[in-house]
Formats: C-alpha cells, sequence, structure tokens
C-alpha cells in the first residue's frame, strides 16, 4: 500500500497557510516551510527548473518543492536505506530528518508533529 501524505495538514503544521512564513533559525520559508537544504536538493535534482530562497515565499513554487519532497525524495532515501515508506517515516524525515529513521529515535517534537498530522493539523 502506497502512503498518501496530505499536503494541506502539512501546510497547516508547518505554517499555519501563511506563504509568508519565515524561520530564522532554520531560514525556513513558506506555506511548507522549505529549508534551504531541500532547496538545495530541489535544484539538484531540477537544474532545469532552478529556484532561490526568496522563490519559496510564492506558494506554488513552495508547494511543487513539499509535494516532490515527500512523495518522490524522502520514499527514494527511504528504499535506499531499506525503510519502510510510510507516512509515519516520512513525516519524521520531513521534520527531523533522515538520520532520525535510520536511529530508530523520534524526538519529541516531531511526535508533536506527528499527532498533530494524524487530527488533521
Amino acid at each position: 500500500m502506497k502512503a498518501i501524505i496530505i499536503l494541506s495538514i502539512i501546510a497547516i503544521i508547518e505554517s499555519s497557510n501563511n506563504p509568508l512564513a519565515y524561520n530564522p533559525k532554520t531560514q525556513a520559508r513558506g506555506l511548507y516551510q522549505i529549508t534551504p537544504i531541500c532547496l538545495k536538493e530541489w535544484n539538484n535534482f531540477h537544474p532545469s527548473e532552478h529556484y532561490a530562497l526568496n522563490d519559496l515565499f510564492n506558494p506554488q513554487v513552495n508547494e511543487k518543492i513539499a509535494k516532490w519532497y515527500l512523495t518522490k525524495r524522502i520514499p527514494q532515501m527511504l528504499r535506499y536505506y531499506k525503510k519502510p515508506v510510510t507516512i509515519e517515516n516520512i513525516l519524521i524525515c520531513y521534520n527531523a530528518g533522515i538520520k532520525y529513521v535510520l536511529k530508530g529515535v523520534i524526538p519529541e517534537e516531531t511526535k508533536e508533529y506527528i499527532q498533530k498530522y494524524k487530527e488533521g493539523g
């Protein structure tokens, strides 16, 4: 069975649907709080569709990158490391990073994130 992520719930959790949201600690931007690291991956995998940090405040660009990361890139990494492609593992990767799936440890903040997702934001 394929893990299906509901993007609208992620946008609520990440930014309360605010396309101009900014986190100075992580430098995450936009609806889905895309980080510079995630943007760099997007740009590496999509050289003909390169975006700059400020492009992440555009809701369409932000959603396109989030959708790719959640539905393509994270599952690709999980398969590479022979970890199950589950909603929980995808959310752990998105919120905390794949290293936590590999270690089998879920940070408390990420447990709360998963619970918010299950509750619909």
